[in-house]
């Protein structure tokens, strides 16, 4: 039985679950929606751009987590090392912008193209991620930044 490197050992995961999870939700809600579409969702134009509206926030939620992780540099890739803990700007509000950004922008997209099918696995999206994504990720930092991290877990919500 072999033990793996320190290194191998130093990372949130092997698999970067986040955008996996959120692309092939897009493209199983298009492929649903090819195959049985659901028309359940209104086609009214104040949805769609209450979608659109949506998905700019995701964007810029997830787009400023992404920003503080390079400002302190460390990894946002979460199969790399973390070299420090992220507590400032949108991380102040929120444990998991990133994760916030794709469950929101998918959900933004839902209404924004009237997928019913896209809503389902936007709803779906944060306990997939929060079970291969964040729960991993926050043994891990816990594992690495100890007190520290479990001090920031205590004040910051995982969501909002």
């Amino acid at each position: 039985m072999t033990t793996p490197s320190s290194q191998e050992q130093d990372r949130a995961s092997r698999v970067p679950w986040p955008p996996i999870v959120f692309f092939s939700s897009l493209a199983g809600a298009g492929l649903l929606e090819w195959l049985a579409p659901l028309n359940l969702l209104p086609a009214w134009t104040t949805v769609r751009g209450l979608g659109w509206l949506i998905f700019a926030l995701a964007f810029v939620i997830a787009i400023s987590g992404i920003g503080m992780f390079r400002s302190i540099g460390t990894a946002v890739n979460p199969t790399l090392p973390a070299s420090k803990l992220a507590q400032g700007g949108i991380y102040a509000w929120t444990r998991n912008p990133m994760y916030v950004g794709f469950s929101l922008g998918a959900f933004g997209l839902s209404l924004a193209f009237s997928s019913a099918w896209l809503l389902i696995l936007a709803i779906l999206m944060p306990l997939i991620l929060q079970k291969l994504a964040i729960e991993p990720e926050e043994a891990y930092l816990s594992r690495r930044f100890g007190a520290e991290y479990d001090s920031y877990r205590a004040r910051v919500r995982r969501w909002f």
